[in-house]
């Protein structure tokens, strides 16, 4: 008797949800890392302020030359001015 391979006796269970890496994580770290550099270099400038603060005073356009230093592409339609 020939074994067929097409049946199923049994649905298996999930075990739960697979956990994947966003794939822009890499260049947020990247822009996160040029913030950083731009904020060190501020200090030395005489920047007294904290990095979060350093970070919300950077205008728009600012943030934008971080963003696009390597290439990387902007939604110019969720950015106020």
């Amino acid at each position: 008797m020939k074994k067929s391979y097409d049946n199923i006796d049994k649905a298996l269970e999930g075990k739960g949800t697979i956990l994947m890496a966003d794939k822009n994580e890499h260049i947020d770290m990247e822009i996160m890392q040029v913030l950083k550099q731009m904020y060190e270099e501020a200090k030395k400038s005489g920047y007294k302020g904290t990095m979060e603060s350093y970070q919300k005073s950077l205008s728009l356009d600012e943030l934008k030359r971080i963003a696009i230093k390597d290439g990387g592409l902007i939604n110019m339609y969720n950015t106020k001015s």
